[in-house]
């Protein structure tokens, strides 16, 4: 027994006890909760309780969202912009193309949101309530296309959100559409993915001007993204 590590353990519960109204001062009362593991999957461990992380962090037009215990904002459906410091009403042109859900030239049309940075899970929300989904990558042609919309973009040595993610089972998947990725096709950077049980997400990322492949990723880092 790692007597120091007992004692150790011993000390903080003691220092974050609570005094309850009809108890002994000598009664400890432990903390409901050390980490977020020990809340509900729509709570947070705030200052040693279960809470609700949400309240106050998105601006007008925006709805506060949680995932495993952490908050995102998106913005509501019809609107657009930057949940954290207010959305628009997004023109009605624009929500009726993107909400018909057509493929024109029997192909994905791919769209890169340049204006604002988000975590992996708001980019999700943000495309939806746009009327797509974030970027699945089916086939080479696909991935081609992407790094096409992105190279229009003129955005160079920056990270951009895909759907694709290994949280589910650890194996990678398009979140978008539950598809794994394809077995015989990929376009990592060499050596990725290399942390696949912390970095979780997958973005295209470029380095050095060299082109744009893909990269595992921390899911709660903030990037642009491609619907």
């Amino acid at each position: 027994v790692n007597f120091d590590l007992v004692g150790l353990l011993w000390f903080c519960w003691i220092v974050h006890g609570t005094n309850v109204p009809g108890l002994t001062v000598n009664t400890l009362v432990l903390p409901e909760c050390m980490s977020n593991a020990a809340c509900g999957e729509l709570l947070a461990c705030i200052d040693l309780t279960c809470q609700d992380p949400c309240p106050g962090p998105c601006q007008g037009n925006a709805t506060c969202k949680i995932h495993n215990h952490l908050p995102y904002c998106a913005c509501d459906p019809g609107f657009s912009g930057n949940p954290f410091i207010g959305c628009q009403r997004a023109q009605a042109s624009q929500r009726g193309v993107l909400l018909t859900g057509s493929i024109p030239s029997g192909r994905k049309v791919y769209k890169v949101e340049r204006f604002f940075k988000v975590n992996y899970f708001a980019a999700l929300a943000y495309c939806t309530t746009q009327g797509g989904r974030l970027a699945s990558i089916e086939s080479k042609d696909e991935n081609k296309l992407i790094k096409e919309a992105i190279n229009n973009s003129g955005i160079r040595n920056a990270q951009f959100w895909t759907s694709g993610t290994n949280l589910p089972q650890g194996q990678w998947i398009w979140m978008s559409t539950g598809e794994p990725l394809l077995p015989d096709y990929s376009d990592w950077w060499p050596g990725e993915p290399n942390n696949p049980w912390v970095e979780r997400c997958l973005d295209l990322w470029e380095k050095d001007l060299n082109g744009y492949m893909w990269n595992d990723k921390l899911c709660m880092e903030r990037f642009f993204k491609v619907n």
